[in-house]
């Protein structure tokens, strides 16, 4: 099944939920579904971003975000540091 969004929530939305099901690691939703983070920035730069988006720069991501409103959190979690959406 091949599934097309045209929006930048949209294509976020799927590339959340595509990392979700196949690398929880990189990235997920919250348990909840009204959020997600991001645990490993630098894989979900240059492995994922560039198959959603034109680039794989993460500050642009983030920015994009801002622009629809979603705000972002650092939550400290043993010696990482998870980016909450």
């Amino acid at each position: 099944i091949v599934m097309l969004a045209d929006t930048f929530p949209a294509k976020t939305h799927l590339l959340i939920t595509c990392l979700t099901d196949t690398d929880p690691l990189v990235a997920s939703f919250s348990s909840d579904g009204t959020s997600f983070e991001i645990y490993d920035q630098s894989l979900f730069a240059q492995k994922y971003l560039p198959q959603y988006f034109k680039h794989s720069n993460y500050g642009s991501f983030v920015r994009q975000l801002n622009l629809y409103g979603f705000t972002s959190s650092r939550l400290k979690r043993g010696n990482a540091v998870d980016v909450v959406v």
